[in-house]
């Protein structure tokens, strides 16, 4: 029996100190490529790291710096706020919020980053980088807000403008349409007015042909009625 325990244990050993072993390799090696300049393939060797050992909370850190410098803020800020979450110094913490300041800046969140830089200065009061960075933060913000409100005021007046032009635009049409329905309402009152004439032409012309009928009837008569005169005889 003791000697099954003795064999277990040493099995245990064993196999941690090959984990370790295979820990501190991966975290070699993120070093050496993060001293190339290769953050993409540091960050993969300290991911690895984790996964072999998620209790080497330093790593988190090299981590962060590593996903930053490879332009990876999301990561960078999730490994940042894991080494926050382990037991730190007050002075660790607040170099850790620096570097999280710096990355929330990096991705243009920079409500998230001030924030990070006061939990920095609150922790650390005499951490001037964090103070700076802080003032360059709350500036770009500042800049940031007035843009929007002028952006918002620029767009306001644009609509105005819009809503002026489609109101001139609505009148003018409103008053082409009135254009065009008096040339067209005069166009018919002068067809009306032409037909007037023609019928009142066409009634004097009717009434002149009855004359004329009238008159060739009295001249028919006429003579007619000399015809019937008895001539007058010479005895």
């Amino acid at each position: 029996m003791k000697t099954t325990i003795a064999i277990i244990a040493v099995l245990i050993l064993a196999a941690s100190t090959s984990f370790a072993q295979e820990e501190r390799s991966l975290i070699r090696k993120g070093n050496k490529a993060y001293e190339e300049g290769n953050f993409g393939k540091a960050a993969d060797q300290y991911d690895k790291a984790l996964k072999t050992n998620p209790a080497e909370v330093s790593v988190y850190g090299n981590s962060g710096a590593a996903n930053y410098r490879n332009d990876q803020f999301e990561k960078s800020v999730n490994a940042y706020n894991e080494y926050l979450r382990t037991d730190l110094t007050d002075k660790q913490k607040a170099e850790a919020y620096y570097n999280l300041g710096n990355t929330y800046m990096q991705a243009n969140k920079y409500k998230e980053s001030v924030e990070s830089y006061r939990n920095a200065l609150k922790l650390d009061p005499t951490h001037d980088r964090s103070r700076h960075n802080m003032a360059v933060a709350t500036k770009i913000m500042q800049q940031q807000q007035q843009n929007q409100q002028q952006n918002g005021d620029n767009n306001q007046q644009q609509q105005q403008n819009q809503d002026q032009n489609k109101d001139q635009q609505q009148q003018k049409q409103d008053q082409q349409n009135k254009d065009n329905q008096d040339k067209q309402d005069q166009q018919q009152q002068q067809q009306q007015n032409d037909q007037n004439m023609s019928r009142e032409e066409m009634e004097r012309y009717l009434e002149s042909l009855s004359q004329k009928e009238k008159e060739t009837q009295d001249k028919v008569q006429k003579a007619q009625q000399a015809q019937k005169r008895p001539l007058e005889k010479n005895w």
